[in-house]
């Protein structure tokens, strides 16, 4: 249920950022959704190093304590399919948005506002994976064998 929270509110803080660019008029998207697949594909490359480094941690604590860290490696697994998922998103939408005939039968910039909120919410997605492996790492490195008894 915390996930859906999440989205919900990634969504509605993407939608806003996209509605305040369109009204004042900003050009500041535009320049966003021309780099996005770069950066995302940029941080995919620093995380993919986090969850190396995550992953020797693990293999460390599991040779020392006989822990298994199941539910870390799900994580783990599950953080990088939704990021290979949210570039190809990324990738899609930036062709949508860049077209020039009108699409689903919505106005041009009716329908740029829409994929303006999509790719701000991978942008968004990513810095919360982030976070979780930034938080995960920092964890583990500060890992205590007596924190398991």
């Amino acid at each position: 249920m915390d996930r859906i929270y999440k989205i919900i509110s990634i969504l509605v803080i993407s939608l806003g950022l996209s509605y305040t660019s369109y009204k004042i008029e900003s050009s500041f998207v535009d320049k966003f959704a021309e780099n996005i697949l770069a950066l995302l594909t940029t941080l995919f490359a620093i995380n993919i190093a986090s969850s190396t480094l995550i992953a020797g941690k693990i293999r460390e604590i599991q040779d020392k304590t006989g822990l298994s860290f199941t539910k870390t490696k799900t994580e783990l697994r599950k953080s990088f399919y939704t990021q290979i998922i949210l570039i190809i998103i990324a990738v899609i939408v930036g062709i949508l948005r860049e077209s020039k005939e009108s699409i689903f039968f919505v106005d041009h910039n009716e329908f740029k506002l829409y994929c303006d909120t999509i790719l701000f919410f991978c942008f968004i997605c990513y810095v919360d994976i982030i976070k979780d492996i930034g938080l995960g790492l920092f964890d583990l490195l500060d890992f205590d064998k007596n924190d398991t008894k």
